[in-house]
């Protein structure tokens, strides 16, 4: 762990006098920049010389200079324990790719192929002979990184990235992402939330065994599976034993769900002094108080999801964050996927009927605790349960409608799909021309709120959609679809570059903004979900006039609940009703992965 019981550099990357006095000088406007730093000398040299430097001079009566001379004497640039790759088998023209029949988005295709050889890292062998002089933890495979300042291989972000490396037909490259969590899990237990040490008390949401599903799905490679099962057994126990079930009673039932819950109670090193100001503008003072709020913005992180006012009990300020004390649809849905899996391929590929037996039966005590915990009848929607209020939280946020992307339910009960059209549409949600924004929350400049929607996000709610039996969910799904891939390429012709979050509200798409940092390009889930999409969609969707410049908005969606209720009862498909929604802008600006900086027009 990235504590004590690591005496080889955690006072470097994980707490310790320099990682205090980089933040407190603000070296960078990234507190990430120092904690991705190699080493020269050896940790305890490194520590030695800033003593013999500085001695117990506290940082705000070091000198600045000074210091600033410390770091370039004894620390590399981020990034230098990285090198440039391309993938295992990257070809120019996949048979995937080129089978999408409109010309413009098959070249956009290509192009977004193309970026995997942009992404693509692998580790630098001096890592190996002195990993403590290193925050990375040691990778035998190649990996395709996010983007930006994202250089390490992050848990959740892999699977889109890896439903994007199928479509490419980079099979190899896709399971090299697979075998590197692989060594996470033999090592640690546990895929942590990225591949740095001080990621390694917290995980994120656990996609491990969908990955390794859907290789098995686009290959039908069994030795695969067969080589893999052991580490997702052992990915699954983490979070069935690691402190993240939680014991709940509803109408005198029991039950058991999970909830996210890192191991850290101090500032995150990579966003130390972010958390420290927070914990500076709460006023607390205490350190009781303070550990309990750096647990829960640690515990945000491994969520996925930081920040959003969907950890926040006023549901406006990052201080009143209790992310903690809410069970959440989305976790508890991934899981409810994990368990389906297993039982699956012990079946399909193992033969092992009394495993997949074993699996099957948790799967269906785990659905019904799903249902009971976290179904609110009246709003016919899975809702996240707080703890603290005991009861449901009404607002809406994108990720609530995870059970249908997962299967967290049972597919022949359609009232289920039904409800989630019905709370989308009362909330909204389909409005807008760029896709679908994670909240409805406004003005709180959260990365997770409004007028932010995700690649990933999106494409878990159109999957969800187009997985479900009912044909105006299924119409609803493509309308999605279109609408999320031309915004997207709106963006990409205007800027160049693919980027890890969109505002979805303008005439004239942008990049996302809120939150800790900037804004970053790349970027891998966004390429993946664009790539599944253009595949599953490769003989419907086109790019319309998302290409030429201009600023009509793609079609946007706003299904009925009378249509959805005829889709159901009837069984007859509907057409889904267009609106669009336009808005003024303010210029801005943002810096790309290169260093460049645009000019664009944020939505408002």
């Amino acid at each position: 762990m990235c504590d004590s019981s690591n005496s080889k550099n955690w006072q470097i990357y994980c707490g310790g006098r320099i990682l205090e006095a980089y933040n407190y000088f603000q070296i960078t406007n990234d507190s990430k920049e120092y904690v991705d730093m190699p080493l020269i000398l050896s940790p305890n040299d490194t520590i030695a010389n800033f003593e013999k430097a500085f001695g117990d001079t506290p940082p705000e009566k070091m000198s600045e200079e000074k210091f600033k001379d410390f770091l370039n004497q004894h620390f590399l640039s981020p990034g230098h324990e990285l090198l440039n790759c391309t993938p295992d088998g990257w070809q120019d023209n996949p048979e995937k790719l080129m089978s999408i029949v409109d010309p413009e988005l098959r070249e956009w295709a290509l192009q977004l192929n193309a970026i995997w050889k942009k992404l693509c890292k692998e580790m630098d062998q001096k890592v190996s002979l002195n990993p403590e002089k290193y925050s990375l933890l040691p990778l035998e495979h190649k990996f395709i990184a996010p983007g930006g300042r994202f250089r390490e291989p992050y848990y959740w972000d892999a699977y889109w990235i890896i439903k994007g490396l199928i479509a490419s037909e980079l099979y190899e490259a896709a399971m090299q992402m697979v075998y590197n969590f692989a060594n996470f899990i033999e090592k640690y237990g546990f895929v942590p939330n990225g591949g740095r040490v001080y990621y390694l008390q917290r995980s994120q949401p656990p996609m491990f065994i969908p990955s390794v599903y859907e290789i098995y799905d686009a290959t039908q490679n069994a030795s695969f599976v067969e080589e893999m099962m052991p580490f997702m057994v052992k990915e699954f126990e983490y979070w069935h034993n690691s402190g993240h079930q939680y014991n709940i009673t509803i109408n005198n039932n029991n039950y058991t769900v999970y909830r996210y819950r890192a191991q850290s109670n101090t500032p995150r090193p990579e966003s130390y002094k972010e958390d420290v100001a927070t914990a500076a503008t709460a006023n607390f003072t205490d350190k009781v108080s303070k550990q309990r709020i750096w647990r829960d913005l640690a515990t945000a992180a491994e969520t996925g999801q930081d920040f959003s006012t969907r950890w926040f009990a006023d549901k406006k300020t990052l201080e009143t964050i209790e992310t903690i004390n809410v069970l959440p649809v989305d976790l508890n849905s991934f899981l409810c996927w994990n368990m389906d899996i297993l039982s699956y391929l012990y079946d399909e590929v193992i033969r092992d009927d009394d495993e997949s037996e074993k699996y099957r039966n948790i799967l269906a005590k785990h659905r019904r605790a799903v249902h009971a915990v976290f179904y609110n009848e009246s709003e016919q929607m899975w809702l996240d349960y707080n703890i603290r209020t005991g009861a449901h939280n009404p607002t809406f946020y994108a990720t609530l409608s995870t059970p249908l992307f997962t299967n967290c339910y049972n597919s022949l009960d359609q009232s289920k799909a039904e409800g989630v059209f019905k709370f989308f549409n009362r909330s909204h949600a389909f409005d807008y021309p760029g896709g679908v924004p994670h909240s409805m929350v406004r003005d709180v400049d959260q990365q997770w709120d409004f007028p932010n929607g995700w690649g990933h996000i999106n494409h878990m709610i159109i999957e969800g959609l187009r997985k479900s039996e009912a044909p105006a969910a299924q119409d609803a799904a493509f309308s999605l679809a279109t609408k999320w891939v031309r915004g997207n390429y709106r963006v990409y012709k205007a800027t160049k570059h693919m980027w890890e979050k969109y505002d979805v509200v303008g005439t004239i798409p942008v990049p996302g903004k809120g939150g800790e940092y900037e804004v970053q390009d790349g970027f891998g889930w966004t390429n993946g979900a664009i790539l599944d999409l253009l595949v599953t969609y490769a003989d419907r969707i086109t790019a319309g006039n998302a290409g030429d410049g201009s600023t009509t908005p793609a079609t946007s969606i706003q299904t009925t609940s009378q249509s959805i209720t005829n889709a159901t009862t009837q069984n007859t498909s509907q057409s889904v009703a267009n609106t669009v929604t336009s808005s003024k802008s303010t210029p801005s600006t943002t810096t790309t992965n290169d260093g460049k900086t645009l000019s664009l027009n944020y939505c408002e």
